[in-house]
């Protein structure tokens, strides 16, 4: 039987990165733990725990979201204490929330200084691609009319698969 605190506070003493620590966790997106994940969410947001929020985030990618972590999740992309913005947007994009939509937009024309490759924008430019819906399409085409070139031309991209999808 897996125990989860048991694999949680091994995730979050470890040192040996290039281990094959994930191996033992459960595959696929099966929602095991999301009592937990989200109570450890709510607790690195309040502690504002850089640490356990990078590592909550990761079991989270692993055992699957839905909406029921949106709200908690666009809160933290407003704060400024912690570096996992494009994890976050990566569970959005789980998550494809309609109500994630704007904060995905903002964040896509919002461009950090240190992200020269716009990788924040891309990864938010994703998300929106798989929401796929007309409020989604439309900021993909806002972000198409980009002066940012890199922007610009992964916006047209995401807009080319919306329309293969269909």
């Amino acid at each position: 039987m897996f125990d989860f605190w048991k694999f949680y506070n091994g995730l979050l003493n470890r040192t040996d990165y290039f281990d094959n620590y994930w191996d033992q966790f459960p595959q696929g997106h099966l929602f095991r733990f999301k009592s937990l994940t989200l109570s450890l969410l709510e607790d690195n947001f309040s502690n504002k725990n850089v640490k356990g929020l990078c590592n909550t985030l990761a079991v989270i990618c692993n055992d699957g979201a839905d909406r029921d972590y949106t709200n908690i999740l666009l809160q933290l992309l407003d704060e400024k204490w912690h570096i996992s913005e494009e994890d976050i947007v990566s569970v959005l994009e789980l998550i494809k929330d309609p109500k994630s939509i704007d904060k995905l937009y903002e964040i896509a024309v919002n461009v950090p200084d240190y992200d020269d490759m716009r990788a924040l924008a891309k990864k938010c430019m994703w998300a929106l691609s798989d929401i796929n819906t007309p409020e989604a399409i439309q900021k993909l085409e806002l972000l198409s009319n980009s002066d940012d070139f890199i922007i610009k031309e992964n916006a047209l991209f995401q807009l080319h698969q919306v329309i293969n999808k269909s």
